[in-house]
């Protein structure tokens, strides 16, 4: 068992699947409660809050696949986010999943946040690449 520490981590753990595998791709704007603490200029966020899908996105998963180049991308588009969510699609029968069959999963992945339900099953990282960890507050 791989223990994924990074982005980079995750992207070695699906290069060596036995199939070709599509990313699905989720960047997250999370909005802080107001009691909620900043560390480091404001990039981690202790405490409460709430997230909103703001992208998505998907990627063939081969050895040129960056992070710093999907940031870039997504920079461009002009939209503010703090973290990006990311599944996979295997392939099936050998062939790579296509983007229009990629949709419906993206779009489960972003109801999934605005619906605040678990998003244990996936990997969740900031913008330099290191995981975050989610945890679900149950409002009453």
């Amino acid at each position: 068992m791989m223990r994924i520490g990074s982005f980079d981590d995750l992207k070695e753990a699906g290069l060596q699947q036995g199939s070709p595998q599509r990313l699905l791709l989720l960047l997250l704007k999370a909005e802080p409660d107001e009691e909620a603490t900043h560390h480091r200029g404001g990039e981690a966020i202790e405490g409460g809050g709430t997230l909103q899908p703001v992208m998505a996105t998907d990627r063939e998963l081969d050895a040129e696949l960056r992070l710093d180049a999907l940031v870039e991308e997504a920079d461009q588009s002009g939209l503010a986010w703090d973290l990006i969510m990311v599944s996979s699609l295997s392939a099936s029968g050998g062939r790579l999943p296509t983007s229009e069959e990629a949709e419906p999963y993206l779009k489960q992945m972003a109801e999934a946040v605005e619906m605040g339900a678990d998003l244990s099953r996936y990997a969740v990282f900031d913008r330099a690449g290191s995981p975050v960890q989610l945890q679900t507050r149950m409002t009453e």
